[in-house]
């Protein structure tokens, strides 16, 4: 590979509060990672081919070829994964007239997590080609993936935001004096934030009182201090959502008997769950690995807050 001619780096995301009610405008906690994303775009070895190469910590997870100038795909090693890098593309060059793809490019892009575990592998991208290319990336986002963009705005923040569409994100400052009680737990399974997108936006009804009850939750849990009262918020939050949803809670259908209180994040029935308990880490590790659970994470290893 050549030197590398330009580097830029985007942060993960976890959403705390509002998912799906943020599609329509709710306030919602976001929460950017001390993991993420790196893009180095060097001068290619081929001078109409765009070499583009995604790489995690376990190796190269995907790669592909585009013909220049009408980024063709020559190669990939996952068809859906390449027409969405395709598209991304396409769309920067739309956006911005001035930017140009000019002779092969190899462009190499490396997550500090796993691909699997939803933490921002799309939203990062998003990030950072819309910042070599000089354009929008929420507008770039909402071309390609249609979301709220609070995954876009925690690529960039140095801290816990209030996230509201089409609004400037808000700095927070979480400093809850349980931090040692909150733990991300894996779920063991990855959803499609496109197609759950998707289908709440063409399926879901969020009236406004529910809006409403959902910004009061989000207000409330950036201000306890008190885990007792960040446990009942959570119930609440989780029974919002269900209801609106017509699911059970993921407590009442996997972890009844936990002593303390655990929340769905994201996409319903896959990524990260939140955990706050009472419990010390090594009885919440115990629990969690007989349940077949062994990513976790303590709030402080996952949560970046630069102050």
């Amino acid at each position: 590979m050549s030197d590398v001619k330009q580097t830029y780096d985007a942060h993960g995301k976890l959403l705390l509060t509002a998912e799906y009610f943020v599609l329509q405008g709710a306030k919602a906690i976001a929460l950017p990672l001390q993991y993420g994303q790196r893009m180095d775009v060097s001068e290619g070895r081929q001078a109409d081919v765009v070499s583009w190469k995604a790489f995690m910590q376990e190796g190269l997870w995907f790669s592909c070829d585009f013909q220049l100038p009408y980024l063709k795909i020559i190669h990939s090693s996952d068809a859906e994964k390449a027409v969405i890098l395709q598209d991304a593309l396409k769309a920067i060059l739309k956006m911005n007239p001035q930017f140009k793809l000019n002779g092969g490019l190899d462009i190499h892009t490396k997550i500090d997590f796993h691909n699997q575990w939803g933490l921002g592998s799309s939203s990062t991208l998003i990030a950072n080609l819309a910042t070599w290319a000089g354009v929008d990336p929420f507008q770039l986002n909402e071309q390609i993936f249609n979301g709220s963009g609070f995954d876009i705005a925690c690529a960039s923040a140095d801290g816990p935001i209030f996230y509201e569409k089409d609004k400037k994100p808000q700095r927070i400052e979480l400093d809850y004096p349980f931090l040692d009680n909150l733990y991300f737990i894996y779920s063991g399974s990855k959803k499609s934030t496109r197609n759950e997108v998707r289908r709440f936006l063409r399926d879901g009804a969020v009236t406004e009182a529910q809006l409403s009850e959902v910004n009061g939750i989000s207000e409330e849990i950036a201000n306890t201090r008190d885990l007792a009262d960040f446990q009942r918020l959570i119930v609440q939050h989780e029974a919002l959502v269900s209801g609106l949803l017509n699911s059970p809670t993921v407590k009442s259908s996997y972890f009844s008997d936990f002593n303390g209180e655990v929340k769905s994040l994201g996409a319903w029935g896959g990524d990260f769950y939140l955990v706050a308990t009472p419990m010390d880490d090594r009885c919440v590790l115990k629990y969690f690995k007989e349940k077949g659970l062994r990513v976790v994470f303590p709030w402080k290893e996952l949560v970046l807050n630069k102050r």
